[in-house]
C-alpha cells in the first residue's frame, strides 16, 4: 500500500512538475539570500573590529577650547584610561583649484614623526610628511571626489592666513570612515566638499598659535572601565579651560554611520528572505488545496481501499515536502 502511495506521489510531482520547480527554487532563493546575507553581516562587525583595533580606534573624545598640554598627566591618571592622544583640530576654508563651490576640510594633528598612536592613519599611497615641509595627509574619499594625486596643491586658511598645502600622502583612518561635517550641518558624507586633512603637529600648532596646547582629545579605555565614569572626570578637568563636554565611541558619528549600516544589513537577512519563503509558503498552500480539491474523488477512492486518513495526509505533505526540502 506504502508504495502505491508513493507512486501516485511520484506522478503527481511529474503531473505539477512545474509548480515544484518553481516553489524548490522559491525556496532555494530565500534560504541562499538568508545565508549570504547573514554572513555578510558577520564579516563586515569582524572587519569594522579589526579595524578598530589595528588602528586604535579611541573609545572617548573631547574637545575643549585651548588646555595646557601640562594637564595630560591628570587625564592619563584618570581611572580606567589606557592613554591619551591630546591633537589639535579645525575646521577650515579651502581653495581648491577649479571648485566654483565652498570646500572645507578638517585639520588634524598627528606626530611630527611616524608612531602608534591612537586613530591611526592608514598611508595609502604616499610617504609619511616631513614636518618642516608643506606635505599633508589627505583623506582617500576626499582626494577622489576632487581628482586629487600626489603633488597637488591647495589653498587653507590658517587662522586668517592662507597656507598653501601639498597633497604629501593620501589616507584613511577608523576616525573618518564616514566624512561628515561636525556640527550637523551635513546629513550625510559629501565628499567633494567636506573632507580630512592630517598635518604634522607641529606645523599646525604654529599655525593656530596653539604650541604647547591642545584643543581636542582621543582616550583609549582599559578593559572593562565605564566609559561614563571617565567622561565625568575628563569634563571636571576640561570644565575650566573651555570643555565642550566628552562623549563615547557609541555618539562618535562615523562609526554610529557604520555601525547603522551594519545594523541595516541585519534587517535586510531577515526581511528579504522572509519575502521569498513567504511567497514559497503561499505557492505550497496555493498547489495543496487545489490538488486536494481536484483529487477528491481519488481521496475517497483511496480511503474506500482501506488507506487511514493519516496515510493520505502524509502523502499530500510529501507532495508539497519534495520541491522545499530539494530547495532548501
Amino acid at each position: 500500500m506504502a508504495s502505491m502511495l508513493r507512486r501516485k506521489m511520484i506522478r503527481d510531482l511529474a503531473h505539477h512538475r512545474g509548480q515544484a520547480i518553481a516553489i524548490g527554487l522559491m525556496m532555494a532563493l530565500g534560504i541562499a539570500l538568508f545565508v549570504a546575507l547573514r554572513g555578510m553581516n558577520g564579516y563586515l562587525r569582524d572587519s569594522q573590529a579589526r579595524y578598530y583595533a589595528q588602528y586604535r580606534f579611541a573609545d572617548v573624545f573631547a574637545s575643549v577650547h585651548r588646555a595646557p598640554r601640562s594637564l595630560l598627566p591628570s587625564l592619563r591618571a584618570i581611572p580606567g584610561v589606557a592613554s591619551v592622544e591630546a591633537r589639535i583640530v579645525a575646521e577650515v576654508v579651502v581653495d581648491l583649484p577649479g571648485s566654483r563651490e565652498p570646500v572645507t576640510a578638517r585639520l588634524v594633528s598627528i606626530p611630527d614623526h611616524p608612531r602608534s598612536m591612537l586613530n591611526g592613519v592608514h598611508l595609502v599611497r604616499g610617504p609619511y610628511p616631513d614636518p618642516s615641509g608643506p606635505d599633508a595627509i589627505v583623506s582617500q574619499a576626499f582626494a577622489r571626489a576632487n581628482r586629487l594625486g600626489i603633488g597637488d596643491t591647495l589653498g587653507a586658511i590658517v587662522n586668517g592666513r592662507r597656507e598653501r598645502l601639498r597633497v604629501g600622502a593620501i589616507g584613511q583612518s577608523p576616525e573618518f570612515v564616514y566624512e561628515i561635517r561636525s556640527g550637523g550641518a551635513d546629513f550625510l558624507p559629501d565628499s567633494r566638499r567636506y573632507g580630512v586633512i592630517w598635518i604634522p603637529e607641529r606645523r599646525l600648532a604654529a599655525g593656530f598659535d596653539l604650541v604647547g596646547s591642545f584643543n581636542d582629545l582621543a582616550m583609549e579605555l582599559e578593559r572593562g572601565a565605564r566609559a561614563n565614569d571617565v567622561i565625568t572626570a575628563v569634563d571636571d578637568l576640561l570644565a575650566e579651560y573651555g570643555g565642550l563636554g566628552a562623549y563615547p565611541r557609541a555618539d562618535q558619528i562615523s562609526h554610529r554611520f557604520v555601525t547603522d549600516e551594519i545594523t541595516e544589513t541585519n534587517v535586510t537577512a531577515v526581511l528579504l528572505p522572509s519575502i521569498f519563503l513567504g511567497v514559497t509558503a503561499f505557492m505550497l498552500w496555493l498547489v495543496t488545496s487545489r490538488l486536494v480539491a481536484t483529487e477528491r474523488e481519488q481521496v475517497a477512492l483511496l480511503k474506500a481501499f482501506g488507506f487511514s486518513t493519516a496515510a493520505v495526509a502524509r502523502h499530500y505533505v510529501g507532495v508539497i515536502l519534495v520541491p522545499a526540502v530539494g530547495g532548501a
